[in-house]
């Protein structure tokens, strides 16, 4: 059969090298003109290591891994130390759990996709007709084809959850926060910690490649085109100037200068759906069921996303009731419990007043003190 795949992503990747390792003729059509870069490490966990077992790629999952960083001062608004942070106390869910860069992750998934697989980068979908037994696809060059299958792996902003199911509106919330990373020169030394005042949190770590700087800021759902970078750079802008400790005033630059490496900004969301699948369109990844940053289980339910509706679709001959039945059934409950986690690690990253930040504080205190204990 003849799958289309939008993105290529991690979620994306996965589904080209599954689908097309089950017998399928897979086409990738991706917005950008290569696979996207930057962007903060992300975990390999659980029963996503499993998958990557499947797939061969654990092996060199490990070897590329970024290497952990121990504990990092917590500073407060002076720049003062006042706690630690090892997000391996609370994030990992078992001991065989990876975090890797997503350039690295996204290299070796493009790596096992065959080779037979079809790209087409710098373009989009723009129109979908989907019938009885087949679905018909208009792509931003003008051209149409004709797919027995199209896989939505086009993220928080999917455009095929939008031609298939309805507007963004209908399935994302916003969870409170926004998050921004951006690449950080490293011709200077950059003093890897966090500092937290009330609803903000800036980080500075080694992204394994290179420093990084991230913020998260509690807010309200803004208005603004998400797709205006320079809206993006003046609303972190606003979130920052509320600190000018530590290293404030250069990571404000940072943000701000248009020829940053790996800038990213946007709702830290989730994406909540009572079905992925509408005829012969299924939608995987943070286009059908975004967990957000805060909960570390993006990429291992992408991963698992994706495997689970190849093998589904292939298992079932490609039988839209069936296939849709089944694939409910055997993700659903993965999909709750990824996204549960997002509201359990938003209090440790981001306590809302200081009372809140002042008790966080003193359980990492106390979280320091028990593992140096148990060494």
């Amino acid at each position: 059969m003849d799958v289309l795949i939008a993105g290529a992503s991690m979620a994306g990747l996965s589904a080209a090298h599954w689908f097309a390792h089950l017998g399928h003729r897979v086409t990738v059509v991706e917005r950008a003109d290569g696979l996207r870069q930057g962007g903060a490490p992300i975990d390999v966990r659980g029963d996503a290591l499993g998958t990557a077992e499947r797939m061969g790629i654990l092996d060199r999952i490990n070897r590329s891994q970024v290497t952990p960083e121990g504990a990092w001062p917590v500073l407060d608004e002076s720049g003062r130390q006042v706690a630690s942070l090892d997000l391996r106390w609370f994030a990992n869910e078992t001991d065989e759990d990876i975090e890797i860069s997503r350039d690295r992750l996204n290299d070796i998934l493009l790596d096992v996709v065959p080779a037979n697989v079809e790209f087409l980068f710098s373009t989009s979908l723009t129109a979908l007709d989907d019938g009885p037994r087949h679905i018909d696809v208009t792509l931003s060059d003008g051209t149409s084809r004709r797919f027995d299958l199209v896989v939505g792996a086009d993220g928080l902003h999917s455009t095929v959850r939008r031609l298939a199911f309805g507007p963004e509106s209908d399935y994302v919330r916003h969870i409170g926060y926004y998050v921004a990373l951006v690449n950080l020169p490293s011709d200077r030394d950059w003093q890897k910690a966090m500092l937290n005042v009330p609803g903000l949190t800036v980080v500075v770590r080694d992204a394994g490649d290179g420093p990084l700087a991230m913020m998260l800021a509690a807010s309200p759902e803004l208005d603004y085109d998400y797709r205006d970078v320079p809206a993006q750079r003046a609303i972190i802008d606003d979130f920052l100037s509320r600190v000018d400790a530590w290293q404030l005033p250069e990571l404000r630059a940072a943000f701000a200068d248009p020829a940053a490496q790996g800038f990213y900004f946007d709702s830290v969301s989730q994406t909540h759906m009572p079905r992925w699948t509408e005829g012969h369109v299924a939608v995987i990844g943070d286009a059908a069921h975004c967990a957000a940053l805060l909960s570390g289980l993006g990429t291992s339910l992408a991963l698992r996303s994706a495997e689970l509706l190849a093998l589904t679709w292939t298992e079932y001959g490609g039988d839209v009731d069936a296939v849709s039945k089944n694939y409910h059934e055997r993700l659903r409950p993965y999909v709750d419990k990824c996204q549960t986690f997002a509201t359990e690690g938003a209090p440790i990253m981001v306590p809302p007043t200081q009372d809140a930040l002042e008790r966080r504080n003193a359980m990492l205190r106390d979280v320091a003190s028990q593992a140096a204990d148990a060494r």
